[in-house]
């Protein structure tokens, strides 16, 4: 970047961005609301981090009080003051049409044909705009850094002609449209997955054999007679290395990066294996401790053999499939593992309580037909949450070049 032209320009554009205050490119718009106490109405909010406008449960005038209420105008720029600091800035639409927002949710129109209002947006999302939303919040962390209006007019940006931001805001609308169908999908994924494995482990859904007869019925077993247990060992945080030689898994990993199946791995170390515990393909490993009950209430299969499994995890090996084991747990058996669990600020989860889970146990065949098309349903999960990383980075990239 040089000056006050972009890194990344569109073909047709030339000369520098002019350098302009919010005040020649924004006007505030307010309709105040007279609150009818018997009337219901639903509000908006405005998420952190430009991730858009949400609405609220209705409320009855009664229940708004005293509250100043404004009405939503569709195709706005609206900021929340008090978190503007951390970029919650959205466009309205007429999807919010008939809604209503707080003294706290301020609107802008373009102001004479200067702005185009996805291009502010997408500049209040960039960086230099963090920094110019923070320098108009002062005051200490969260609720305290509110947005003082009159401070973020004044503030200067440097802005193109107005078919230059439509062009530049054209391209990052597409990008973002396609964020949100992919996210859509995601999430649609997500519920299915959630629905076909209550249906499954209630035995609404059943699978078949190969040549169309049926499983024989489930057997209820203790979970010690089906699996042996032990301990994972050592790993601190300390050990870890970018390029140690032993793939390893830590148990708070176990919260923040793994679902059901782990065939990849993303610690390693170069502690001494014969000092360590090492998993076996189809382990299943349980958090043997944490602060929430229903967060430690989770299982992983181990794919993989020779991984080393640190301490606080609860290990079961067992001939179960490892896979349809840990959906199943996950599953049909979470609050009961939890309910498992001993202790107040820290829970802890041991081996002899979950031996003690009942469960139940389909044919190994039934089992590996469950586990594959859960697995199924996983990858196309995985793979859409990649395209999604992949873009939004993209985007960000995009961002960087394409402003001043």
């Amino acid at each position: 970047m040089s000056g006050a032209v972009p890194e990344l320009r569109f073909p047709g554009f030339a000369g520098e961005w002019q350098t302009k205050p919010f005040s020649s490119l924004l006007e505030r718009e307010s309709k105040p609301i007279a609150v009818d106490p018997d009337a219901e109405y639903r509000e908006i909010g405005v998420r952190s981090h430009g991730r858009g406008v949400f609405h609220k449960d209705p409320v009855s005038g009664r229940e708004l009080g005293d509250k100043r209420v404004f009405e939503v105008i569709p195709d706005t720029l609206v900021l929340n003051i008090v978190f503007a600091w951390e970029q919650a800035v959205a466009l309205t639409s007429e999807g919010e049409e008939g809604f209503i927002a707080s003294h706290r949710f301020p609107m802008f129109s373009a102001k004479n044909g200067q702005s185009d209002l996805h291009f502010i947006r997408e500049l209040l999302l960039t960086p230099r705009g963090k920094a110019l939303l923070e320098m108009a919040s002062p005051g200490g962390a969260g609720r305290n850094k509110t947005l003082g209006q009159d401070a973020f007019m004044k503030l200067k940006a440097r802005i193109p002609s107005r078919d230059e931001q439509r062009k530049i805001a054209g391209f990052l609308d597409t990008a973002s449209r396609k964020i949100v169908l992919l996210k859509e999908k995601k999430g649609a994924l997500t519920d299915y997955k959630r629905g076909l494995m209550q249906r499954l482990f209630s035995r609404e859904l059943r699978f078949r054999r190969d040549d169309g007869s049926a499983f024989p019925a489930w057997q209820e077993r203790r979970l010690g007679n089906v699996a042996r247990f032990f301990k994972g060992k050592g790993i601190s945080k300390a050990d870890i290395l970018e390029d140690g030689a032993l793939p390893c898994i830590r148990y708070g990993e176990i919260y923040t990066h793994y679902h059901e199946r782990i065939s990849e791995v993303i610690s390693r170390t170069n502690e001494d294996p014969k000092t360590l515990f090492l998993s076996k393909p189809g382990d299943v490993i349980i958090p043997a401790s944490g602060e929430d009950r229903m967060d430690m209430a989770r299982a992983c299969c181990v794919e993989l053999g020779g991984v080393a499994l640190g301490g606080d995890i609860n290990v079961l090996r067992s001939s179960v499939d490892g896979d349809f084991l840990a959906y199943y747990l996950n599953n049909a058996r979470r609050r009961e593992i939890a309910n498992l669990g001993q202790g107040v600020s820290v829970v802890h989860l041991y081996p002899s309580q979950l031996q003690s889970l009942t469960v139940e146990i389909p044919h190994p065949d039934e089992q590996r037909k469950i586990a594959a098309a859960l697995s199924v349903l996983d990858a196309k999960i995985d793979a859409t949450a990649r395209k999604i990383s992949e873009l939004e980075a993209f985007k960000k990239g995009l961002l960087q070049k394409l402003f001043v």
